[in-house]
């Protein structure tokens, strides 16, 4: 394996360059239909990858909601989604993100490093395991522990719903919100922004959460993928699963009781 790169600085110029060519697109948004514009979003963040890959003389296998590629022996993973929220940026509407993971293996346990920066603000989330996690220079750390009829709770319901599964989890609820965008939700949970993310629809992409999840565990968070406690998957396009994730243990296992609620 070739020496270690400097992962801080490497994510931060991908997602400063990634940024820098999508927001030349922008003013594009209402001069092409809707999705041949965010078809014009996802090449350009895609080619900044490639190009600051490239340019640092990385060894590591990309996997990117738009393609895959390998640079030098492939020594690493990089897990990205240069545009998570494509529909929200496109729209006009908050909030939009780039997402970025690092890992030793092909599995998500093996992610030691990860950020996520808001199109509109610039903020900051950026975690390395063991190390703690960051809201550009704050330290991170999720909201203590509520109960679920207090809770503010995030879900995403768009595309596949499964309402028959969360209908007991919108029957509790006092305070539900829908952001349509994975990556930021799990920072809002690690922010203590939210007290939870539920997304059961089966369809959410390792491409989508991997940083997030990072940056959640290393502010105290909790998560479960397909119902195991930080349960592992594999780093690909294909690798789709169940998700929730929670400010505490105590608040994930309300949520798993009322689960089982007809």
């Amino acid at each position: 394996m070739t020496a270690q790169p400097d992962w801080k600085t490497v994510l931060q110029e991908l997602v400063d360059n990634i940024q820098s060519k999508v927001l030349t697109v922008i003013p594009r948004r209402h001069s092409l239909p809707m999705n041949e514009f965010k078809r014009l979003l996802d090449d350009e963040a895609q080619r900044a990858i490639v190009e600051t890959l490239t340019k640092n003389k990385v060894s590591a296998k990309l996997v990117s909601e738009e393609g895959d590629e390998t640079f030098g022996d492939g020594d690493y993973v990089i897990v990205a989604d240069p545009v998570d929220g494509t529909t929200n940026l496109a729209r006009g509407l908050h909030p939009a993100v780039t997402s970025i993971s690092v890992s030793e293996t092909s599995m998500q346990s093996g992610v030691f490093a990860g950020i996520i920066v808001n199109f509109y603000t610039g903020e900051t989330f950026f975690a390395e395991r063991g190390k703690g996690a960051m809201q550009d220079d704050w330290p991170l750390q999720t909201a203590a522990p509520a109960k679920y009829g207090r809770a503010l709770i995030s879900m995403d319901l768009s595309k596949a719903p499964k309402l028959e599964l969360v209908a007991p989890l919108i029957r509790e609820s006092r305070h539900i919100r829908a952001g349509g965008c994975s990556a930021m939700s799990l920072c809002n949970v690690a922010s203590g922004a939210l007290d939870a993310h539920i997304d059961l629809r089966g369809i959410l992409r390792a491409t989508d959460a991997s940083a997030g999840l990072l940056i959640l565990r290393e502010a105290g968070g909790v998560y479960e993928l397909n119902g195991e406690e930080f349960g592992d998957v594999p780093l690909t396009r294909e690798s789709m699963f169940e998700l929730k994730a929670a400010s505490s243990l105590e608040l994930l296992d309300e949520i798993n009781q009322l689960l089982k609620r007809k």
